[in-house]
């Protein structure tokens, strides 16, 4: 499934001590996918969805005002691809940025992987970010590994805390 033009991931840096509060504020959020608790630059990051532009502006108007963020880095989505599983099937997963050699090379080429859930181009320092989904951790780090021999620079984000919105399952957007 192909959508365009909506949704965008929000990486949050955290005041020191504020991250699990960070993380689960979002737990209530009805345009909220999904957030993540990483290691790395970022804290939090969160994935939301709206039909229009401006929601998601306020929403992460929202998130800057609060005393508990230090600085956000928001991506809007510019096109996205959802394989027909779930993200939350596999107990293992982690997100994965790219930089592309040409211009949409990755969204061609991951479709060829089952444990590839979906991926966003997302235009900015990235190009692209990825769900790694796998039973188990090591099945996700031998998919990562097939990730670099394609020659892709990769920059893992795993997970140390998930949230998935599972209400997802009944509103996801077909056609």
């Amino acid at each position: 499934m192909d959508w365009k033009d909506r949704s965008a991931y929000v990486f949050i840096k955290t005041a020191k001590g504020k991250t699990h509060d960070v993380w689960q504020r979002f737990q209530t959020w009805e345009n909220v996918i999904g957030t993540w608790i990483v290691g790395g630059e970022y804290d939090v990051i969160v994935w939301f969805d709206a039909q229009d532009w401006d929601t998601v502006y306020r929403c992460v108007g929202e998130i800057k005002n609060w005393n508990d963020v230090e600085h956000t880095s928001s991506h809007r989505v510019y096109n996205g691809y959802k394989s027909d599983s779930w993200w939350w099937e596999k107990p293992a997963g982690a997100w994965v940025l790219f930089r592309e050699k040409k211009l949409n090379e990755t969204p061609e080429k991951i479709r060829k992987w089952s444990w590839m859930t979906s991926g966003a181009s997302i235009p900015g320092d990235w190009d692209y970010i990825s769900w790694v989904a796998g039973k188990n951790w090591d099945e996700v780090w031998t998919h990562l590994n097939e990730l670099k021999s394609e020659n892709w620079q990769t920059y893992p984000c795993v997970p140390i805390k998930s949230w998935w919105n599972q209400t997802w399952k009944d509103k996801w957007w077909w056609g």
